[in-house]
């Protein structure tokens, strides 16, 4: 008896359940926003570039959604992104309550390593605040000026890297495959602030990083002298950035030496177009993720944001998420021959 009363209680719970569910699905955006609290789960600890473009951003986004909630910032370093992405894709709640500001480097990643717990192209992508351009930085005593002078450099550049997901790790690790540079990476480090603290304690001597990351984290080191760029990583060369002896930093795309050099490069750089993505997980109710979609358009054109980038010297360069979901796609789309040179350049299998 004990045993059927246990189990028509546990029925008329989940029943309970699914209609509670059903019930907070129906609401429209306003009214499940209303009195709510946003959570953005980053895929980095706190003080790095994540951290203050999340900030920024939140802060301004919340006032552009129906029912302006609040929010709160979930930090989940680990695997170079890959926890966090994992915990939004499988275990987030798929209501619209959180979101997140993932790696820029998942869906290479995905195509590049396979087996992880996620599917990009199933993400709902709200949009893009920057792109991604990467510089390569190298600390002062090191003697290194220019790519020319990582060249013939007799002691090896050691890169601080998050983990083998990301752009940190990738970009040196190709830059001594293909350029055939004298370098060792070291993963494990949480984030930004912590690669960026190991450099001036002497533990690395480089760090392959967003030039918007750079200069709104380590401003300071670049002013100073500390730290001397070599080279960049993206699909578009930026002028602006000089190496020691003040000329222009080349371009890693350019400096390929064949089309399926040329093709490997493009895809280690679409990052750089992925670049600071905000998502909510698969599943969400369609007008919720239009809603927060059209949110994210009108904060990246709301003055009071802009002033408070410009006054935290973040660059904004958004795009919208249809843009963000269509790169996505395509980069998942890249052709079997050249994913497997691409990982063979890495030596992941």
């Amino acid at each position: 008896m004990r045993k059927l009363i246990g189990i028509v209680a546990s029925s008329v719970l989940a029943v309970s359940i699914g209609a509670s569910s059903a019930f907070a699905a129906g609401k429209s955006p306003a009214e499940f926003y209303k009195d709510n609290v946003v959570t953005l789960i980053l895929g980095a600890g706190p003080g790095g570039g994540y951290d203050l473009y999340s900030r920024t951003v939140m802060k301004h986004l919340v006032k552009h959604i129906p029912g302006k909630p609040n929010f709160i910032l979930q930090f989940m370093p680990g695997g170079g992104g890959q926890k966090a992405a994992s915990f939004v894709y499988n275990v987030a709640p798929r209501d619209g309550a959180k979101l997140a500001k993932l790696s820029n480097m998942l869906p290479a990643f995905q195509l590049l390593r396979g087996n992880v717990k996620y599917d990009v192209s199933k993400m709902n992508y709200i949009g893009r605040a920057a792109s991604m351009q990467y510089v390569t930085m190298v600390w002062h005593t090191t003697g290194v000026k220019s790519l020319e002078d990582a060249a013939k450099a007799k002691k090896p550049i050691i890169f601080g890297a998050s983990g083998v997901s990301q752009s940190n790790y990738i970009v040196p690790t190709v830059m001594g495959k293909l350029l055939g540079l004298n370098v060792k990476v070291v993963a494990g480090y949480p984030g930004t602030a912590a690669i960026n603290k190991a450099l001036e304690q002497g533990e690395v001597t480089g760090r392959a990083g967003a030039w918007s990351s750079w200069i709104s984290r380590a401003g300071r080191l670049i002013d100073s002298g500390m730290v001397v760029a070599i080279a960049q990583s993206g699909l578009e060369k930026s002028g602006d950035i000089k190496n020691g002896y003040g000329k222009p930093t080349p371009l890693l795309l350019d400096l390929a030496k064949n089309d399926d050099e040329r093709a490997i490069l493009k895809l280690f750089a679409s990052d750089a177009a992925v670049g600071r993505n905000f998502s909510a997980p698969p599943g969400v109710p369609k007008a919720r993720v239009k809603a927060l979609c059209r949110a994210f358009d009108a904060t990246m054109a709301d003055k009071a944001f802009l002033a408070d980038a410009k006054k935290r010297k973040l660059i904004v360069e958004p795009k919208p998420c249809e843009w963000l979901t269509k790169v996505a796609a395509d980069i998942v789309a890249t052709p079997k021959p050249l994913v497997k040179k691409a990982r063979a350049l890495l030596g992941w299998k």
